[in-house]
């Protein structure tokens, strides 16, 4: 649909091109394909740009996303087990937003003896990949298959089916990326699981072993190492994800992903800043209107104490067991990326948007408003109008989910860089259950 509940120019002409397949496969390309049209036609990608995502979408994502009703596999990128998150990377005063998604492929054999933690479709859509774009190495992916898991799938099933190790989870999502003038782009997140390892967070040295394999005097992560190891802050972070570009390794991004359960001001500050070690002009402004941002999102009063930690909600909290997602547990994330070449990592808070329980309209206005007071906001009413578009719960102002997650890194120019994350579904316990069977041709 576009932004007056019409279908999108491309959608509506693809629609009556392509062709039917599989009941799973037409569900998942109505389901999602629309999504993914209203969210580049809002963005206003160059309509070449629409047919290429939609494309993509429809040939190489839409056939690994596994049944419609999630009987083979639940994801654990969102609460309902739909396998895709979208994003839409805030516009800047000069440049237009980007639209991004992640996606958990899901194989025939997920959750079996054959491919017990349902890495078997990743990898063959990464390699497919790679042989089909030249742009795309996925050398740093194929490192972290081997190091970040154990090879016996007998023991991963017994150990599941005896109770001696959580159940069996997500592990592995791919993200494509739609640049408006450059091609597609890839990464792939790991989230590790050894034998043996009833919580899901690998030990710190754990980690260290395996990238050190790949970049053995990387000054950024040397500094982040030291202060895991000797900041309070840095020693309360729990490291549960590892993301790479799918790209020559010397040009790749590292995305280094931790959780920790503090969320106040204070903490923001010390992580952002490791401890002082960052330190460049237009900082301290960055991190006020960063503040700012929190304050906005979360709807906290102006007052809002600097060491006080902000709650969830109770209706959104989630138990800290070893059957959670890591970035769904409370409290707040952060990436470091560690890249070859970087002296200082860059660092990105995200903060789970659905554990604080805001309806998704204020949310959204709420941001838009930011966006505005800072001259940032041109796509404003086209990012309200999407969400309606996408909700699936009825009017937005009554769904609570579909925003999930909001970031923010403080870029080297003084900028920040903002990114709201999108639920396929939203996070209503209600509804989440209630799958439609919708059929390919009520969306045309």
């Amino acid at each position: 649909m576009s932004q007056d509940g019409r279908p999108t120019h491309a959608w509506k002409t693809l629609n009556q091109v392509l062709p039917s397949r599989t009941p799973d496969l037409d569900y998942w390309w109505a389901f999602t394909g629309r999504h993914l049209a209203v969210m580049v036609d809002a963005a206003d990608y160059a309509i070449e740009k629409q047919y290429e995502a939609l494309l993509f979408h429809y040939h190489w994502t839409v056939p690994y996303m596994g049944p419609a009703n999630l009987a083979k596999w639940k994801s654990l990128v969102n609460p309902d087990g739909t396998p895709i998150e979208y994003s839409w990377k805030w516009n800047t005063v000069h440049d237009k937003p980007e639209i991004r998604y992640d996606i958990e492929p899901i194989g025939e054999s997920a959750g079996t003896i054959l491919d017990p933690l349902n890495q078997l479709a990743s990898k063959e859509m990464l390699h497919r990949l790679a042989s089909a774009m030249p742009m795309v190495d996925v050398s740093l992916s194929d490192h972290f298959f081997a190091t970040m898991y154990d090879h016996n799938n007998s023991k991963y099933m017994q150990e599941a089916v005896c109770g001696r190790q959580s159940p069996l989870f997500t592990t592995i999502l791919i993200a494509a990326e739609f640049s408006r003038k450059k091609d597609i782009r890839f990464k792939t997140y790991f989230q590790p699981r050894k034998l043996g390892q009833f919580q899901k967070v690998l030990k710190i040295q754990d980690w260290e072993d395996s990238i050190q394999e790949l970049d053995p005097n990387n000054k950024a992560r040397a500094l982040l190492h030291n202060f895991l190891a000797n900041n309070p802050e840095g020693k309360l972070l729990n490291p549960f994800s590892i993301s790479p570009d799918n790209v020559a390794p010397s040009k790749a991004r590292m995305k280094w992903y931790f959780n920790t359960p503090h969320t106040s001001f204070a903490s923001v500050r010390e992580i952002m800043t490791l401890g002082g070690k960052v330190d460049r002009s237009q900082l301290t402004e960055q991190l006020a209107d960063m503040q700012d941002l929190i304050k906005t999102v979360l709807a906290l009063p102006s007052d809002f104490p600097e060491d006080k930690h902000v709650a969830a909600s109770a209706r959104y909290q989630l138990t800290v067991t070893g059957d959670e997602q890591p970035a769904l547990m409370p409290g707040f994330v952060y990436y470091f990326d560690i890249a070859p070449g970087y002296y200082i990592p860059e660092i990105k808070l995200n903060i789970p948007l659905r554990n604080y329980g805001r309806e998704d309209r204020g949310l959204a206005q709420s941001i838009v408003d930011w966006m505005t007071a800072r001259g940032r906001g041109a796509f404003g009413q086209n990012y309200l109008d999407m969400l309606e578009n996408m909700s699936e719960d009825g009017p937005l102002s009554e769904s609570t989910g579909l925003q999930s997650f909001i970031s923010c890194l403080l870029r080297k120019n003084g900028e920040l860089d903002i990114t709201t994350y999108i639920s396929a579904k939203a996070a209503n316990p209600e509804q989440s259950s209630k799958r439609s069977t919708r059929r390919r041709d009520e969306n045309y």
